[in-house]
């Protein structure tokens, strides 16, 4: 894929996992963007990882003409920035302490999802794995939730981690996730919107949360 100066490229490996909320915000808001898939990992570690003009070499990576950010959050941030929704980040500085609070809260459910996703007997400890390691988070979340549009009662940027891993969540078990109506509710209002849609449509839509051979369930859409 040719890269281009005039617009954002966002580099991963060519699947879901730690860049999907970036691109979700991305597509909500559409913005055009170069999405760069690796699919070598000696173009990324033998090459391009040792000339990326970032003291923090990591995928993903957003670029912004001479600008380069790693590291997931600061890359949802930045993307989040670009939107010129000030809003995102808060409407004050304590929202702004509330959106990281609930960005770490979601990672927290996050990092049990990956690793229920790596585990070897997944299919036999998915639903005991769900009800006991999300339960918690997710019962938190909707009390949070209540009957607003979103937790802080406005978007921002941190609502596209919380729809990326209700979004995993779901594809693992959608009853599951149904018995929470305000978060299922929260789902479908970002996944029918039409930035998202045509996103998930698209061919440059990267059909696998994680990569075979390193997970489980690889999470692949159909």
């Amino acid at each position: 894929m040719a890269e281009s100066k005039d617009k954002l490229i966002l580099a991963y490996w060519g699947v879901q996992n730690f860049a999907h909320s970036t691109r979700w915000l991305l597509a909500y808001h559409k913005i055009d963007w170069e999405d760069k898939h690796y699919t070598d990992p000696k173009q990324w570690f033998g090459a391009d990882k040792e000339t990326l003009k970032s003291d923090f070499p990591n995928l993903p990576y957003i670029q912004d003409g001479d600008t380069v950010i790693t590291e997931s959050v600061a890359v949802l941030q930045y993307a989040a920035y670009k939107t010129g929704n000030k809003d995102l980040f808060g409407k004050n500085e304590l929202d702004a302490i509330k959106i990281t609070q609930l960005y770490s809260f979601v990672n927290d459910l996050k990092s049990a999802i990956n690793n229920l996703a790596r585990n070897p007997d997944y299919e036999k400890v998915r639903d005991e794995t769900l009800k006991e390691k999300a339960t918690p988070f997710l019962d938190k979340l909707s009390k949070n939730l209540g009957d607003k549009e979103y937790p802080l009662g406005y978007l921002t940027w941190a609502d596209f981690h919380l729809f990326n891993t209700l979004d995993v969540i779901r594809r693992m078990s959608p009853e599951f996730l149904a018995k929470w109506a305000n978060l299922e509710k929260y789902w479908e209002r970002f996944n029918n919107s039409d930035g998202i849609s045509t996103y998930r449509k698209s061919e440059r839509y990267p059909k696998l949360f994680a990569p075979p051979g390193y997970f489980t369930w690889t999470g692949e859409e159909k």
